[in-house]
């Protein structure tokens, strides 16, 4: 990826973006069709990354809006990469969407 620094660790410092742009390797792209599709079968969210400079806030919100199941919805007030920059909010968002999860599934809800 060109400008790693920029796109995925913008809100990280000099430094520390450096660090983990070297440490990027090449995805492969999945191109087999799928054949079951979890989103509508399984409880799910998304994390708005607010300063995300890869996909903007709006395709991000589109993107969760066109699922055919509602989704919920959290912000993060970060870039495109959370789980180093917001990463004690994030553990709480992942927290409390489980909690979510679990008390709408007990047998008395």
């Amino acid at each position: 990826m060109v400008d790693a620094e920029q796109y995925l660790f913008n809100d990280l410092d000099v430094a520390t973006a450096k660090k983990w742009a070297s440490t990027l390797t090449a995805a492969p792209v999945m191109n087999s069709p799928l054949t079951h599709n979890p989103y509508d079968v399984l409880p799910c969210a998304y994390l708005v990354l607010e300063k995300d400079r890869t996909l903007p806030k709006e395709y991000q919100e589109g993107m969760a809006a066109s699922q055919s199941k509602p989704f919920t919805i959290y912000h993060a007030p970060c870039g495109h990469s959370p789980h180093l920059s917001w990463t004690n909010e994030l553990v709480a968002k992942i927290e409390e969407f489980g909690t979510q999860v679990l008390a709408e599934s007990s047998p008395a809800h």
